[in-house]
């Protein structure tokens, strides 16, 4: 009798370790799926910022003159992908962009929206790209609209990370 208890103690004690085992393992996998979640709620809060500051550059595009000196069309290199499909800003250190961060008070222009400090603090750029291609549906030479695509962009691992909102301006001279 006294093995048959001795031996029951033993298969409780290894049980025991056992479960504390699969305990273990359990809880890894929750430390694991915690981490995770941290890092993908860092990762929206990074793209709710971001599309706020191109949401509210787009919105102040949407007010300036057709004719604004901020919205030339400086680098026609990049016309055929306004919006960024080839991914430049992702992997560019300096993107091919028409305008940027410094071109907001071009012609002594006020700028009204977000602050660049604003932009700095959170560690994200801002650029916005023109283009006048395939927009003169009448054929007279004078830009019907004018297509822009905002960029903002941050540094994540491995390189960047970036939104683009497309918009199109009218040219209030060629409205029919």
């Amino acid at each position: 009798m006294k093995t048959s208890k001795r031996l029951q103690h033993g298969i409780s004690l290894l049980e025991n370790l056992l479960a504390m085992g699969i305990l273990l393992t359990g809880a890894a996998g929750v430390v694991a799926i915690q981490r995770q979640a941290t890092f993908y709620l860092g990762d929206a809060r990074r793209i709710t910022r971001a599309t706020a500051f191109a949401g509210d550059l787009a919105t102040q595009i949407q007010l300036w003159d057709f004719d604004d000196p901020r919205l030339a069309n400086s680098v026609t290199a990049n016309d055929g992908d306004v919006g960024d499909s080839a991914d430049l800003f992702e992997i560019q250190a300096t993107p091919p962009a028409d305008h940027g961060e410094a071109d907001l008070t071009l012609g002594g222009r006020a700028w009204t929206g977000l602050s660049q400090e604003l932009l700095l603090l959170n560690g994200m750029e801002r650029y916005w790209n023109v283009s006048f291609s395939n927009v003169d549906a009448n054929a007279n030479g004078v830009p019907d609209a004018m297509r822009i695509a905002v960029i903002v962009r941050w540094q994540a691992a491995g390189g960047w990370r970036r939104i683009v909102i497309p918009l199109v301006k009218v040219n209030p001279a060629e409205r029919m």
